[in-house]
């Protein structure tokens, strides 16, 4: 999963307008482009041929330019 694609929209913990990763849940204003670094996620997984959770700071590496 890229850095990018990790935004309140599509995270577990997020629930109509709110997030939950509190005990309280927030309000998010935008949550289509706010880059969230608590939340869950789900990516499939080649591996165990199901949907797993994916967590903030496992994101895939960016490649070195060619020069």
């Amino acid at each position: 999963m890229k850095r990018s694609e990790m935004i309140c929209k599509t995270c577990i913990k997020f629930d109509s307008a709110r997030c939950r990763l509190h005990p309280e849940p927030i309000p998010v204003a935008d949550p289509a482009t706010h880059w969230c670094a608590q939340g869950q996620w789900e990516q499939w997984s080649e591996r165990y041929q199901e949907m797993e959770p994916y967590y903030w700071g496992e994101w895939e590496d960016a490649k070195p330019a060619e020069a």
